[in-house]
């Protein structure tokens, strides 16, 4: 009986960890397990026990949150983890703020970079000879020659990609937030 609801319980867990890499799921996994034997062999009862770690739901949002949230550094998986965070933990307000303050940030800061390289890539063929007619920029009336192209376009991308980052990190915090029930592991 205690091994078949420990065993649901942990499956549970596992469900929810999904978006997770494979060990770090394990590990918490193994964790929890430890966890529910050490409180068995303490003489709590699988209803005490099931009590104390709360619902496998809410305890999974606080390791997947954790997880996320370790750092504020941008990586793929982690984009892909809170878009998990998102359907599963988050509500609708995450569900529509999350993966929009995510995206922009990630495409902030690809525009960004774009942008400088372009300046760049504008400015060496001016220096060249070249007029490169697929680079431009127009703000209302005024274009930029070739000369001030460079330094704009630098103004703006580093803009564009310091937006972008804060962005990230206040998607991170906002995982945070939504996830500050600790584990009671």
């Amino acid at each position: 009986m205690m091994d078949k609801i420990m065993n649901d319980y942990l499956v549970k867990i596992e469900k929810y960890l999904k978006s997770m890499s494979d060990s770090e799921r394990i590990d918490i996994v193994k964790e929890i397990k430890s966890v529910m034997l050490e409180l068995q062999n303490n003489g709590f009862s699988y209803e005490q026990i099931i009590e104390r770690l709360g619902n496998p739901k809410e305890l999974a949002k606080a390791y997947l949150g954790e997880s996320i949230s370790k750092n504020n550094k941008f990586s793929w998986s982690k984009f892909g983890a809170i878009f998990a965070f998102c359907s599963s933990f988050a509500g609708v307000s995450g569900m529509l703020l999350l993966p929009f303050i995510s995206t922009l940030s990630i495409a902030l800061m690809i525009g960004g970079v774009i942008t400088m390289i372009g300046g760049i890539i504008k400015f060496v063929g001016y220096l060249m000879g070249y007029d490169i007619a697929g680079i431009t920029m127009e703000m209302g009336a005024f274009t930029p020659n070739p000369m001030q192209f460079l330094p704009i376009s630098i103004v703006i991308g580093v803009f564009m990609f310091w937006l972008g980052k804060v962005l990230w990190k206040l998607t991170i915090k906002y995982i945070q937030a939504i996830s500050r029930k600790k584990k009671t592991v």
